[in-house]
This record gives structure tokens, C-alpha cells and sequence, in this order.
């Protein structure tokens, strides 16, 4: 049975980001739809596979359950809720940044 997944609204806002990066740099749309796309269905994949993201270096991340995923250079946080079987998907933002003080500053 596929669980449903959900994008927070500080998920949508980073997508919407990284397009707008994307954008800016390539000055093509058709390359920022098409790599969000991508991302979006890398998340799409977790209603068939919930638990398949890596856990991440943190046990206070670990403990409040986030997972993430690695798209190019990108890492998608996402939580697991077993009770209404459910993904959300937390945020999404670039790999070189410290995942670490960014969730803590923006999510916990």
C-alpha cells in the first residue's frame, strides 16, 4: 500500500528557490522545471519506499525522525509518520550547506 506524501510549506519554498536559482544561472526555464521535476519525483518515489532515505549524522535529527535524500547537490529532509502513514517532506536545499544548523534554525 503507497503512503501519501506531502510537501510542507517550507518545502514548496525551496523548490520554488532552487528553480529561481537555476534559472538565474542557466537563463533557461526549461532546465529549472526540469531538474525540480527530477527532485519532485525522487519524493514521489517515497510512497513506495517511506523508510529509504539515509538517516542523517545527527541523533537529535535522528530521533525526531528526519531521513533525507541526495539529488545531485541537493539533500531532501523528509519525516515518516507511521500512525497516519504519511511522508513530509521537510526541506530541500543544497549539500554544502550545514543541514545540521540549517534544520535547527529553521525547523526544530
Amino acid at each position: 500500500m503507497r503512503c501519501n506524501v506531502l510537501m510542507t510549506e517550507t518545502a514548496i519554498g525551496d523548490f520554488k528557490k532552487i528553480a529561481r536559482d537555476i534559472l538565474n544561472v542557466s537563463r533557461d526555464a526549461d532546465t529549472a522545471v526540469k531538474f525540480v521535476t527530477e527532485m519532485k519525483a525522487e519524493c514521489g518515489r517515497l510512497a513506495d519506499f517511506p523508510q529509504s532515505g539515509a538517516l542523517p549524522n545527527d541523533r537529535n535529527l535522528v530521533c525526531q525522525g528526519f531521513r533525507f535524500l541526495v539529488h545531485k547537490d541537493y539533500l531532501i529532509f523528509y519525516t515518516y509518520e507511521t500512525g497516519d502513514d504519511t511522508v513530509y517532506i521537510k526541506a530541500v536545499f543544497n549539500a554544502k550547506l550545514d543541514y545540521k544548523r540549517v534544520l535547527r534554525g529553521n525547523l526544530i
